[in-house]
C-alpha cells in the first residue's frame, strides 16, 4: 500500500510539473516608455524616444536576460528644431550611431519571490554614441503577478558618452536624467 501511495504521489506530482504552462512578460509598448530630462539655465529639454524594443526575455520567475534598443532619430522634444540639432554631431550623432542601447547584465529582486517584489535593482552597460558605461538603475513595482509597470530613473553624466556640446547663451548640465515607464503582461505558451 505504502509503494502504491508513493508512486502515485510522483505520478501526480510529474502529471503537475508537465500540464502546468510555462509563462513569461511581454513588454506592452503602448503604454511604456524612455525619456529624459536634461536641464539648462534658460529651457530645460524633456522628451521621449517614440521607437526602442528589447530583445531578450523576461521569464515568469522575472529573470531578465537582454537589450533595449533605442532607435536614436525617434528623439521628441516636441520642438523639431531642437530633435535636429539633437540627432547632429553636437549631441547623439545618429548618423553614425543609429541605436543606443541598454544591455541587461543582472536584475535582483527585494524579495526571495520575485512576483512579490516591489523593486527590483538592474545593473548593465548602457552604450551611447559608440560609448559604453556601467549603469545601476532601480525599478519600482506597482500592480500583480499578471500585469505590472516598472517605472524608475537613472542620472547619467552626457560627457562620458561623448557628448560635450555646450551653448554659452543656454548651458547645458552634464547630468541627464532618464525615465524609464515599463508595462508587462503575463503570458503563457499555448
Amino acid at each position: 500500500m505504502k509503494i502504491r501511495t508513493i508512486t502515485l504521489l510522483a505520478v501526480l506530482t510529474l502529471t503537475s510539473a508537465l500540464t502546468a504552462r510555462a509563462h513569461w512578460y511581454e513588454i506592452d509598448y503602448a503604454k511604456s516608455q524612455i525619456g529624459f530630462l536634461s536641464k539648462s539655465r534658460v529651457v530645460n529639454a524633456n522628451g521621449l524616444f517614440r521607437k526602442w524594443n528589447f530583445k531578450g526575455k523576461v521569464a515568469g520567475n522575472l529573470h531578465v536576460v537582454g537589450d533595449i534598443a533605442i532607435d536614436c532619430a525617434s528623439i521628441d522634444t516636441d520642438n523639431e528644431r531642437r530633435d535636429k540639432h539633437l540627432r547632429s554631431a553636437d549631441f547623439f550623432d545618429c548618423e553614425k550611431n543609429a541605436q543606443h542601447t541598454f544591455r541587461i547584465k543582472t536584475a535582483k529582486a527585494d524579495n526571495a519571490t520575485p512576483a512579490k517584489a516591489t523593486k527590483f535593482d538592474l545593473t548593465g552597460d548602457l552604450t551611447i554614441r559608440g560609448i559604453t558605461q556601467p549603469v545601476e538603475l532601480s525599478l519600482k513595482r506597482e500592480g500583480g503577478e499578471n500585469a505590472f509597470v516598472l517605472t524608475g530613473s537613472v542620472l547619467i553624466d552626457r560627457e562620458k558618452f561623448g557628448i560635450t556640446y555646450n551653448s554659452a547663451l543656454n548651458p547645458i548640465d552634464k547630468i541627464v536624467r532618464i525615465d524609464v515607464k515599463i508595462a508587462l503582461t503575463k503570458k503563457s505558451e499555448k
